[in-house]
């Protein structure tokens, strides 16, 4: 395991097949962890890399619970300044981090594949009004094993679908698997984008079209 500093947070990145070629870094869902990925090794040929996010794993928490997928972009953007430019594969709110580190750093995330996974979804497009905010702030649901309990705050925040499309126009290759999941707005704007393209949903199958994709 390899410790890596972000912030106050101390990030666990771990180091899953050694190897030469394009080097892979995964990205869990909400409530999982580097090891989510272990299966990830037999199927990829060049260096593969899993990342415990804040609050999950092997990492520690986010001091004041405030989890947004955009923590998690930094905490990403801290194992690519360890390992170098990679491709990433991410699953639910790893998918939306892919996404947005993949838009903000296209000169490190040549391509990402994108899967369905807890924290997928997220709290939609758009604020409620109707809604109380500050109790669904406040209330968290039943914890996640082996997670700071605030990580749940990754199912609510907002996604708005121009948001996610401006990531995606940035991005350099976008695989986004095609299955029977429930598809937020946001998922539905980036797949409409020129830079997308649709994969099927398994994980095997997208990790081969991931590593034959031609990038400059």
């Amino acid at each position: 395991m390899i410790s890596l500093r972000h912030g106050r947070v101390t990030l666990a990145l771990h180091p899953l097949r050694e190897g030469t070629g394009r080097a892979l870094l995964c990205l869990h869902a909400v409530g999982g962890s580097a090891h989510d990925f272990r299966e990830v090794a037999r199927l990829w040929s060049g260096p593969v890399f899993a990342l415990d996010f804040s609050g999950h794993g092997d990492s520690s928490p986010l001091r004041g619970g405030g989890y947004f997928p955009e923590n998690l972009a930094g905490d990403a953007d801290a194992a690519l300044a360890r390992i170098g430019p990679a491709l990433l594969v991410g699953a639910g709110v790893g998918a939306y981090v892919a996404l947005l580190l993949a838009g903000g750093r296209p000169d490190a995330v040549p391509a990402a594949l994108l899967l369905p996974g807890a924290g997928l979804e997220g709290g939609g497009p758009a604020p409620d009004p109707a809604a109380d905010t500050i109790s669904r702030w406040e209330d968290l649901g039943a914890p996640l094993a082996g997670c700071d309990p605030a990580v749940r705050r990754l199912e609510r925040d907002l996604r708005p679908p121009e948001y996610a499309e401006a990531f995606a126009r940035a991005a350099g290759r976008l695989l986004l698997a095609e299955g029977d999941f429930p598809q937020p707005p946001w998922w539905k704007a980036v797949r409409a984008t020129p830079t997308a393209t649709p994969v099927p949903g398994d994980l095997v199958s997208g990790l081969a079209r991931l590593a034959t994709l031609s990038i400059d």
